[in-house]
């Protein structure tokens, strides 16, 4: 019993991800496995990108795929925060509904 407790512990609501660092092609792969580590582990994941300052169609090929995932997976997820450069890419590819993001000025 003590291990089925101990395993009902070990899932986290929301894994909050605060993402500082570009969102492109060249972090992709580590970025990816830092997101494969974490997908068992949490319920829901809650991104903020507020600090990214670049981002390029990889980034948002790996949020597209992450929102994916975690639909199947029937976890919630959600983009809390987004720089003007994120925001300017997203609404040029006509995704702010599929992130549930506000149309940028």
């Amino acid at each position: 019993m003590a291990d089925d407790e101990q395993g009902a512990e070990e899932k986290i609501d929301t894994y909050e991800w605060i993402l500082g660092e570009d969102l492109t092609i060249y972090a992709i792969e580590g970025l990816k496995q830092q997101i494969a580590e974490q997908l068992d582990i949490f319920q829901g994941f809650e991104i903020n990108l507020a600090a990214v300052e670049e981002i390029d169609s990889a980034g948002i090929q790996l949020l597209l795929a992450l929102r994916s995932e975690l639909f199947r997976r029937d976890k919630p997820f959600k983009i809390s925060a987004v720089s003007v450069v994120v925001a300017k890419l997203i609404s040029s590819y006509g995704l702010n509904e599929r992130f549930s993001l506000e149309p940028s000025q």
